[in-house]
């Protein structure tokens, strides 16, 4: 008997303790964590985009929310909080997205997110199956690039006789140590059809287009063309604007520490682009117009 009422008047308190906390107990609300900062973007191909930003540098997080937007396209992916950097595939060239990132703590997030809009872009590398070369006016080949031929599908590398048609070209004006790049007009070269212009910023020191990414939105720059240095540790980034209304990213590459290669009179630049087949779309956030 005594064994009996022991064990009943140690229940009874266990059950009053239990009764005691679920009456005190409140459901405590996740704090909304610190936003994700410097959203960037580039083009890995014609339906291929990557992202990155910048961790929040406050607060407790668990992952992030990636939301994908555009005209009937709106798809939201969880994202690992250990990674600052996505890719997403299976997009349409000209078609822009916005991405919009927020970081998440458990069911709060943050009350604003980072933000940018791109769209995918074709990358050629090779004409042919051959590296893209723009040989030096004194060499017989071609020194100028037509960046996309809608008949044939493809570059087309051009000799000064066929300027009208460059978007791009290379001049080596008798110095030893540099070129120049840029529309052929702003060359000189006698061709009267300007056919690109120069956008953004110059990229110094990088090996891949995939290492370029953007954040602001591009400019139109003063000068029509630019002076490559021949000796460079990395290869060399511009923007161009074509007078068709298309955007294209261009990498002049660098090999042994040089731009320039090969020996004359048929020196070259190898270079690898970037291009955007849909007129008036841009590969950051806006056109020069500032318009989306």
């Amino acid at each position: 008997m005594f064994k009996y009422k022991s064990l009943l008047a140690a229940m009874t308190l266990v059950a009053l303790i239990m009764i005691g906390c679920n009456e005190n107990t409140t459901d405590v609300a996740d704090t909304a964590p610190s936003a994700p900062t410097g959203m960037m973007a580039t083009s890995l191909g014609a339906d291929k985009i990557a992202v990155m930003w910048t961790s929040p540098t406050a607060g407790t997080f668990t992952s992030y929310k990636l939301q994908l937007t555009a005209t009937g396209v709106d798809t939201t992916f969880t994202v690992d909080k250990a990674v600052n950097a996505y890719e997403l595939s299976g997009l349409t060239e000209g078609t822009i997205y916005k991405f919009s990132l927020k970081s998440v703590n458990g069911t709060a997030m943050s009350a604003t997110a980072a933000t940018i809009s791109w769209s995918p872009a074709s990358r050629f590398t090779t004409i042919g199956g051959n590296e893209i070369r723009l040989y030096e006016t004194s060499a017989s080949k071609g020194s100028g690039l037509r960046l996309y031929n809608s008949t044939t599908k493809t570059p087309e590398v051009l000799s000064i006789s066929s300027g009208d048609n460059w978007d791009i070209g290379i001049f080596n004006r008798d110095l030893p140590d540099s070129l120049d790049t840029g529309s052929p007009g702003a060359l000189n070269l006698t061709i009267n059809k300007p056919r690109a212009t120069l956008i953004g910023k110059i990229y110094n020191n990088v090996n891949s287009l995939d290492e370029i990414y953007e954040a602001a939105d591009l400019t139109v720059l003063a000068a029509g063309a630019y002076t490559l240095p021949n000796v460079a540790t990395g290869g060399i980034a511009f923007v161009v604007k074509t007078a068709d209304g298309n955007f294209a990213k261009i990498l002049v590459k660098s090999n042994g520490g040089k731009i320039l290669q090969g020996t004359a009179p048929d020196r070259y630049v190898a270079v690898e682009f970037s291009y955007q087949m849909v007129a008036g779309v841009p590969h950051a956030g806006m056109n020069s117009s500032g318009v989306k």
